[in-house]
C-alpha cells in the first residue's frame, strides 16, 4: 500500500501515524536514517505533500524533505513495506541496513558537490 492511499493531503501525519503504517523492521530504518540526517548535517526535516503520478504514484503522498541552505540533500517517501529515499539525481528503495548506509554515502557525496560548487 502507498502512502497517498493512507495520508490525506490536507492532514500532515504524525510520526506516530507514519510508525503504525509501516511495518516495525522499516521504521526503524526509517528512524535510523531521520536521526543520522539531523545529526550529521544538523537538517530538520520538512513534511511535504506530492501529486507526482510518475512511476505508478511511487512517488505521491507525503514525503520528509531534509534541506540546509535551500539544498536538497535527501527526501524520503515512507511506504508500507520500504522507502524511498531521494538524493537529487539517484534514488533507492530502503529495505534493509545497506540500503541506509548507500543512502548515507549519496548524502555525504551531495553535500561535497555543493561544497565544491561555493
Amino acid at each position: 500500500m502507498l502512502n497517498y492511499e493512507v495520508f490525506k493531503p490536507e492532514e500532515q501525519p504524525t510520526q506516530a501515524a507514519i510508525e503504525a503504517f509501516m511495518s516495525p523492521e522499516i521504521f526503524a530504518l526509517f528512524a535510523a536514517l531521520d536521526h543520522d540526517l539531523q545529526e550529521t548535517y544538523q537538517i530538520k526535516p520538512k513534511f511535504s505533500y506530492s501529486n507526482c503520478a510518475m512511476n505508478q504514484n511511487i512517488w505521491r503522498g507525503w514525503n520528509i524533505k531534509y534541506q540546509k541552505s535551500g539544498r536538497s540533500f535527501c527526501t524520503i517517501y515512507p511506504q508500507q513495506d520500504y522507502f524511498l529515499a531521494l538524493v537529487p539525481g539517484t534514488s533507492f528503495k530502503v529495505r534493509n541496513k545497506e540500503n541506509v548506509k548507500e543512502v548515507m554515502l549519496a548524502v555525504a557525496l551531495r553535500k561535497e558537490a555543493l561544497q565544491a560548487k561555493k
